[in-house]
């Protein structure tokens, strides 16, 4: 007998680098859903790239025979991927088509999904901390049994409050008020500043929980940690394993084995709090951390990675619904043969790197002095924007007061950043022109 698959669930990972538009407007300006999901088909019609020129979506090796088992798919859709149920469709007295898994699905089944990295390209695009402590891989859910709060329908956790007392990088987000989000950045006089964004949440350090068994600690630079102190805890607060380091000059990176006899790893077949643990990292110096981690089983799958999602069928939170009370798919086909309610789709959100565009002279010679002093301020010769630009896969223009658009090169995305003084520089060569005149 042929079999029946309809999507089970999609997720589209919207990456700024991708979703920007020529005049600087991004699908992350969009509120609803329905306008997102436009936006992203109408980038389709026009073969624009997306995030899948650098990811691939698989499952992983330990949950192949999961996968098997239930009857289901995994297949790549524009800007992410869906998971396809093997169904029953039964059609009702209304003229309603429902679908029913022909292998019962259970509350509590997790579904895997790793975020293979097909090139560098992700890491050199994305806005990302420099500097992480525990070497770490995203963790997406559709339940914070796992990670934090999140709000129906992204899987990141919400964005972190500002904290006054923290260190924040060039980029760094933060969260002000309930729907107001800012990005960090150093002004030219070294002033900090913050920049209000669009969007409702993006991929952050809160969603890094997922380490190897076998990982590094780096400690951070400014710090003279000579003796540190590590315990991995479980649920209850019992230690399971600790380590601890000592050193006559300054501990700069350890490393962590962790015994896989005494740890439970992910991805399991159903939900457990048996694999979140809690490391809790003490140094000298006042040093003090607490890290919520969970472990994945296969160390290379993981490192090839990005991190990985994971689908409960059944989750505690609103809005995040696969299956309806009967284990039927909420998604059904009406009397005029249309998908309503269709499959539900989830969104991850990424922010791309945020650089100072700095244009010099191909011949070295100084820039002049004032122009597009708008967009532009001079220093030491060359002309660099007031504020970070996010690199995008097209040509961004400059948006005026009066709302025309002005061109100015952008910079290369495979072009390394510069790292200076706490700020990112893309440098942009230019010759001399009228739009880049020199000093007389």
């Amino acid at each position: 007998m042929k079999l029946i698959y309809k999507t089970l669930f999609e997720v589209k990972i919207l990456h700024e680098f991708y979703q920007t538009e020529k005049a600087g407007n991004t699908i992350f300006d969009l509120d609803l859903q329905e306008n997102r999901m436009s936006f992203l088909k109408q980038r389709f019609y026009s073969m624009s790239k997306n995030i899948n020129s650098d990811l691939q979506f698989i499952v992983p090796e330990s949950a192949k025979s999961l996968f098997k088992d239930y009857l289901l798919k995994l297949i790549p859709s524009y800007s992410g991927f869906k998971v396809l149920c093997s169904v029953k469709a039964k059609l009702n007295p209304s003229g309603i088509t429902s679908y029913e898994p022909i292998q019962k699905l259970p509350d509590d089944l997790l579904l895997p999904v790793l975020l293979l990295k097909k090139n560098s390209n992700f890491n050199s695009i994305t806005s990302e901390k420099l500097e992480n402590s525990l070497d770490s891989y995203y963790l997406f859910s559709n339940d914070n049994l796992y990670s934090g709060d999140r709000t129906a329908p992204y899987l990141t956790t919400e964005i972190p409050n500002y904290i006054a007392s923290q260190t924040y990088e060039q980029g760094e987000l933060a969260r002000f008020a309930a729907n107001e989000l800012k990005y960090f950045y150093w002004d030219s006089s070294n002033t900090a500043q913050w920049k209000i964004i669009n969007g409702k949440t993006f991929a952050n350090p809160q969603d890094k929980v997922l380490i190897p068994l076998n990982t590094f600690y780096s400690f951070p630079k400014n710090k003279n940690i000579t003796k540190a102190d590590f315990l991995l805890k479980d649920t209850n607060g019992n230690i399971i394993q600790e380590f601890h380091f000592k050193k006559s000059n300054t501990l700069k990176k350890v490393h962590l084995a962790f015994d896989s006899k005494l740890i439970h790893t992910i991805p399991t077949r159903k939900v457990d709090n048996k694999a979140v643990y809690t490391l809790e990292v003490t140094g000298n110096a006042g040093f003090n951390r607490t890290h919520k981690v969970l472990f994945f089983d296969q160390q290379n799958e993981l490192r090839e990675s990005i991190g990985m999602v994971i689908i409960k069928l059944k989750s505690s939170l609103n809005g995040y619904k696969i299956l309806d009370a009967t284990g039927k798919l909420i998604t059904k086909k009406n009397e005029n043969n249309i998908m309503d309610p269709p499959a539900p789709i989830f969104e991850i959100n990424f922010r791309s790197k945020a650089s100072f565009w700095r244009y010099i002279n191909s011949k070295n010679n100084a820039l002049k002095n004032g122009i597009h002093a708008e967009f532009l301020i001079s220093n030491e010769g060359a002309l660099i924007t007031k504020i970070p630009k996010s690199l995008t896969s097209n040509t961004i223009l400059f948006k005026k007061a009066d709302d025309t658009l002005l061109y100015l090169p952008n910079p290369n995305s495979s072009q390394a950043p510069i790292y200076q003084n706490n700020k990112i520089y893309n440098d942009i060569r230019v010759q001399e022109s009228s739009l880049f005149p020199i000093e007389p």
